[in-house]
């Protein structure tokens, strides 16, 4: 496995994307590792690429990747380039030989962070982790924290440290971090176990004597069972009895309010309509205006008359003066009494026009009124039939038929529907079969064809808890993911003489319903006659003629005379009429019937006003055209009078002429206005029986809107006490169900039901039944109160109590495992430890002597001692007269604990150096050349005995002089043989050594930028 390639995009100062490519293998060395330098000014970023390798591993320490806060990583942004919204590094390793436990040929790790703070850890694209991330890494002996990245400070930060704190340096280093971490997870499973057992053990201590105090408690309490069996049958006797007697009440009463309550709503419809008429007639726009218009038209006509009949009598005088010159006294006499005929005879023609316009409005109202009360009778007729069939059916929904009763349930869950999805419907809804079958299907289904499908269990049982709150009855329900049916075929039998076929054949279903038909049908086959069906075998099949006979499998058989019901008749909310809406619909037509004969009897009467009113305008008609004939008579003969005494021409003079043109002018002009004038009197008579019509209407319907506030008031009133009636009937109920339930301690309505169902009928005296109930109540006191709930409590406890002992016995089996655990990875850790360690100690003292040239070095393991304050309290203890043995025996079994005996686990790592010519073994007083060549010797020895991957190295030479450097730049090419090596250096002589050169430098920008060199290829082309 080698580091094959590291991105970088948004980290600090690389804000663009940045690839860094390592080869495999060095350049001048085939069988080396390649390795690959980093190089740039001081400020340029270099080091920021050791720090993204660092990130990228999982480094939490913001102080080492050189951090304050966690978007510090981010690029911020410059003078000329805007900062970045996240920052991402990606590391790209081969793994062709599997060094890493992954099943991957090439490894990808991406760290990627926002600056909402959010962070990914991604394995080749896949989310994962931080501790996956960490364990995979330990698995394969390198780290962010370990010798594969070596920093700017870890030189002297390895020298520097304690040995205690080096330990842990070393753990990565011998490769029993990984194990180190289970151990970790095992040691706090092992803690945490422990915990809980003693909090069990503590628990069932405490529960013990608990569990003694309630078996002895339940043994009192079957004491009480039969007394408090006696006294419950006692109390649900007289509890049932006075429910059954609240309940007669409250449907009496109940009864009495729906038709008083339908009564009331047929009287306010009744004023409502009688209201709204009143507001449209006194809406309808005023015809005062018509009546002035017509009136003022009158007038003008009459004015325009009384100047003609002025200019007319001014003429007629002249006309006279003129005759009596003539001679012709009487002419002048004859002309004005025909006048005074024509006069009269236009008069009565006047009286006749308006008696015939009142006599045709008498004819019309008469008739209109006689429509009304044919339509009345009808009405009453039809009305009169429903009732009767009404309360034909009240009587038999009274009586209680227990087949309505049932479909009132399914009528009330099929009104669900619009509520609730989920209910289809009835087998018969969704079924149909020919009418020769329904007789025969009927009967072989029988109730199964009301049963109500629906989708699914839960919506079953939401139904039939709706049924039981508003007490409606029962229902059977198929539930389609529920309903299976296994029959077994008998086809064979269908060959045979007269036998049809399968019921379930012969109904038209759609497919997904096929489980439900099969349950209802069966295997049951239907045949033509029972000859036929006993021909085939009784017994052998369950079998249904077409007239209804059936023949059970098991050798039943029942049939005779079939009525023809309609099986398959649809069950829904229409027409669904329940016991209260037939009570409101004998009430509304009562209360109908009634209304209808007031106004019968109104609409008689009127008629024959009418009647009479039409007399008197006929014998009046007749007496008006009896003077007409007498006048006209009489008008005719004062013409032949006036024609024989009439002036003859040769006696006219030219100015009698000229008046006798003006009257006949006049006389023309005077009759077309006496035409005018009868038609407006006509059209002003019409208008005033219109209004009064009207006038008349509008009385009519506040008597009638009176009469029906007043009984409407009436009616209100009696339900207004019928409902306090109920109310209080229902309050009763209720203080009763509640101390029912408190009596019983339940909390559901359950228990009324069932108390409604018991038997009263031996129940004689109350007073007597409530005595004996308070002598046994008086009985259980005299044995003590005992918490009824004592036996669930027992039981609770008891199985809580082997519950928990159960539970001892899991974490003593999980402790003995998880020690057993404890003690393998310790062995493991120890061994290995042992081996790495030693090696690491030889290679040590190896290159500590290559690089200082001689002198002596090496690695010890000590043991932590004992803190000042642990021997002083341990001298304490042990010196007292009474010591606490209890301490002492704790502080032993803390001492045995598995997780504390692990030698390791105390140990730390000094390191031992003295340079050539000199007497020194701390460490502590080396120069600091002496100190960075002793940390460098040491991580030599680290890497050649467990190499890790690859090896990342930052400025860590920068202490050595040039000699130094050489030795520095021969081991690492010596090492390149085992690792792949990322020199960050400043120093030319590992530049030297180098294959790969990386150039970093910084932009105006403030952006890192990189130039790469391949050293091979540079030093071709410098040869050539």
């Amino acid at each position: 496995m080698y580091l094959q390639r590291l991105e970088i995009q948004g980290f600090k100062s690389f804000a663009k994307k940045t690839v860094f490519d390592f080869p495999k293998n060095s350049n001048f060395h085939e069988k080396a590792h390649s390795l690959t330098a980093v190089v740039g000014p001081n400020g340029s970023g270099k080091s920021n690429v050791s720090d993204a390798i660092r990130w990228v591993l999982g480094e939490q320490s913001l102080k080492l990747i050189r951090c304050k806060k966690a978007d510090d990583v981010i690029f911020g942004g410059s003078e000329k380039r805007a900062r970045q919204g996240f920052a991402e590094v990606v590391l790209t390793m081969n793994n062709e030989d599997g060094a890493l436990p992954i099943d991957y040929s090439e490894v990808v790790l991406t760290r990627r962070v926002y600056r909402n703070g959010e962070t990914e850890y991604l394995i080749n694209q896949n989310k994962v982790r931080l501790f996956d991330l960490l364990m995979l890494l330990a698995k394969a002996n390198f780290g962010q924290r370990s010798y594969s990245i070596v920093g700017q400070g870890m030189v002297d930060h390895i020298i520097n440290i304690s040995a205690f704190e080096r330990k842990d340096f070393f753990d990565e280093a011998t490769g029993v971090k990984q194990f180190q971490i289970k151990r970790d997870q095992a040691v706090n499973r092992l803690r945490k176990t422990r915990e809980n057992l003693l909090e069990t053990n503590k628990i069932i201590a405490e529960l013990e004597p608990r569990l003694r105090l309630l078996t002895r408690q339940l043994k009192k309490l079957e004491q009480r069972k039969e007394i408090e069996s006696a006294l419950r049958e006692e109390q649900k006797k007289y509890y049932s009895y006075n429910l059954k007697n609240l309940e007669k009440s409250r449907a009496e009463k109940a009864e009495l309010l729906a038709t008083r309550q339908a009564l009331s709503d047929e009287w306010r419809e009744k004023l409502n309509e009688i209201q709204f008429e009143l507001g449209r007639l006194s809406r309808e726009e005023s015809r005062k205006d018509i009546f002035n218009n017509l009136q003022k038209e009158y007038n003008d006509f009459l004015g325009k008359k009384n100047e003609i009949l002025k200019d007319l009598a001014m003429i007629k005088g002249k006309m006279s003066l003129e005759y009596l010159k003539a001679g012709k006294q009487n002419l002048s006499w004859l002309i004005d009494k025909k006048e005074e005929t024509e006069r009269r005879l236009s008069e009565i023609t006047e009286s006749l026009n308006n008696l015939v316009v009142k006599y045709k409005y008498q004819q019309n109202q008469k008739m209109e009124a006689e429509s009304k009360l044919s339509s009345l009778i009808n009405e009453q007729t039809v009305l009169s039939n429903n009732l009767k069939v009404a309360e034909e059916e009240l009587l038999r929904l009274k009586s209680g038929n227990k087949e309505n009763y049932g479909r009132e349930a399914i009528r009330a869950v099929l009104k669900l529907r619009t509520k609730m999805s989920g209910i289809i419907g009835t087998v018969a809804e969704i079924g149909k079969t020919e009418e020769m079958y329904e007789l025969c299907l009927g009967v072989s289904a029988g109730n199964k064809l009301l049963s109500v499908v629906v989708e699914n269990e839960s919506i079953a049982v939401r139904c039939i808890n709706y049924l039981k709150e508003n007490r409606l009855g029962t229902v059977t329900f198929l539930p389609m993911n529920k309903i299976k049916f296994n029959g077994q075929n008998g086809r064979g039998v269908l060959s045979l003489n007269g036998a049809i076929g399968y019921a379930v054949d012969l109904v038209n279903y759609d497919e997904k319903y096929k489980n439900i038909f099969d349950f209802v049908f069966g295997r049951t086959i239907v045949v033509d006659t029972i000859e036929n069906a006993k021909a085939i075998g009784v017994g052998t099949e369950r079998m249904v003629t077409l007239d209804g006979d059936l023949l059970e499998k098991s050798g039943a058989m029942r049939g005779g005379f079939q009525k023809k019901n309609n099986f398959w008749a649809s069950i829904d909310d229409k027409g669904a009429v329940s016991y209260e809406e037939k009570i409101r619909e004998i009430t509304i037509n009562r209360s109908r019937l009634e209304s209808l004969e007031i106004a019968r009897e109104k609409l008689s009467v009127e008629i024959n006003n009418w009647r009479v009113d039409i007399q008197v305008a006929e014998t009046k008609k007749k007496a008006l055209e009896n003077d007409g004939e007498v006048l006209q008579k009489e008008s005719q003969k004062i013409a032949l009078e006036i024609n024989e005494n009439k002036v003859e021409p040769k006696d006219y003079d030219r100015y009698l002429a000229d008046l006798e043109k003006q009257k006949e002018r006049l006389e023309k002009d005077l009759k077309n206005l006496e035409k005018e004038l009868s038609a407006i009197r006509q059209n002003l008579d019409e208008f005033n029986l219109e209004e009064e019509k009207k006038k008349n209407q509008v009385f009519r319907l506040q008597d009638e809107m009176q009469n029906c506030q007043n009984k409407v008031n009436g009616v209100s009133g009696e339900v207004n006490e019928l409902q306090i009636a109920l109310a209080k009937i229902e309050t009763k109920r209720e203080d009763l169900e509640k101390e029912i339930l408190t009596e019983f301690g339940q909390e559901d309505g359950g228990l009324i039901e069932e108390f409604l169902k018991v038997d009263t009928a031996s129940v004689i005296n109350i007073d007597s039944l409530w005595f004996e109930i308070g002598k046994l109540k008086n009985n259980l006191e005299q044995i003590g109160g005992i918490d009824p709930e004592i036996v669930d409590e027992h039981r609770e406890v008891s199985e809580r109590y082997e519950f928990l002992t159960g539970q001892v016995n899991d974490l003593d089996k999980g402790l003995v495992d998880l020690e057993k655990i404890v003690v393998e990875l310790d062995e493991v850790i120890n061994n290995q430890f042992t081996i790495s360690f030693k090696k690491i100690n030889e290679a040590f003292e190896r290159y500590f002597t290559k690089i200082f040239n001689g002198g002596r070095a090496r690695l010890e393991l000590v043991q932590r001692e004992k803190s000042a304050t642990e021997e002083i309290n341990e001298a304490v203890l042990n010196n007292l007269e009474n010591p606490n043995l209890e301490a002492q025996e704790e502080k032993k079994q803390n001492e045995n604990l598995v997780e504390n005996k692990s030698v390791l686990v105390n140990t730390g790592i000094e390191i031992m150096v003295a340079p050539p010519n000199k007497k020194i073994n701390n460490i502590a007083v080396l120069s600091g050349g002496e100190r960075t060549m002793t940390s460098l010797a040491l991580i030599c020895a680290i890497i050649d005995s467990n190499p890790a991957p690859f090896v990342v190295m930052d400025e860590v030479e920068a202490a050595l002089d040039e000699s130094n450097s050489h030795k520095f730049s021969q081991i690492l090419q010596e090492l390149a043989y085992k690792s792949q090596f990322v020199i960050i250096t400043h120093n030319r002589i590992t530049m030297h050594v180098a294959d790969v050169l990386y150039g970093v430098a910084m932009g105006d920008d403030g952006v890192s930028k990189t130039l790469s060199l391949n050293l091979e290829g540079a030093e071709k082309e410098a040869t050539e």
